[in-house]
């Protein structure tokens, strides 16, 4: 619950500009006693842990600290957006993926999510955007064009879908497969063998672990 408070508290408070991060435990930091780089790497340690809400406070503490280099703050503003969607608030982690593009343009990552979070808002232009950039930039990474199948299969766009699928499947490392939420619409497309249930769980936009 503590950390919890503290999350919300240290998302809003980006909005004063005179307030300063927090200490590990949770007493204000003096800006002498920021150390973005730490308390990036605590956050990160934090999502992998599954504890968002420390992740949360953790990458407040990194972006007010103002001693971030541009991917760095970059970096810092995606993971804060993607523990923000665990902890159920959408509307800031969207605010954070813009931030996280704005400082590199060239975060792929960001903008993989970003793609997906512009899609549940219905903002299809956008999110297209998104995702075309990231494929651009990282043709190679099969991440990319698997968010853009599951973007154009909620658009209804198959037969553009099942060529984004068949794209990331080529690039996939072996064994990807073998997870339900990547194996399931390879299967709805006739991409690979097996039977396909329609009744199976599908991956969506804001679920899918892909490209995180």
């Amino acid at each position: 619950m503590r950390y919890f408070v503290l999350a919300i508290l240290f998302t809003t408070i980006l909005i004063h500009p005179g307030q300063q991060g927090r200490a590990d435990d949770g007493a204000p930091a003096k800006p002498e006693q920021a150390d973005g780089r730490g308390e990036l790497a605590k956050g990160l340690r934090a999502m992998k842990q599954k504890s968002y809400q420390r992740a949360v406070v953790h990458l407040t503490a990194a972006i007010r600290s103002a001693t971030l280099e541009p991917r760095q703050l970059s970096d810092a503003h995606y993971f804060r957006g993607r523990a923000l969607v665990r902890v159920q608030q959408r509307d800031l982690a969207l605010a954070d993926f813009d931030q996280a593009v704005l400082y590199w343009p060239e975060n792929v990552k960001a903008l993989r999510v970003r793609c997906r979070a512009l899609a549940l808002e219905k903002q299809w232009e956008r999110a297209t955007g998104d995702c075309d950039t990231a494929v651009a930039l990282a043709p190679g990474d099969w991440r990319g064009w698997f968010t853009r199948g599951l973007l154009r299969r909620e658009q209804d766009r198959r037969d553009e879908a099942k060529g984004d699928f068949a794209a990331a499947l080529m690039r996939m490392p072996d064994g990807m497969t073998s997870f339900p939420m990547v194996r399931r619409p390879l299967r709805e497309f006739g991409l690979i063998e097996g039977y396909f249930d329609p009744a199976e769980p599908a991956p969506d936009l804001e679920d899918i672990r892909a490209g995180d």
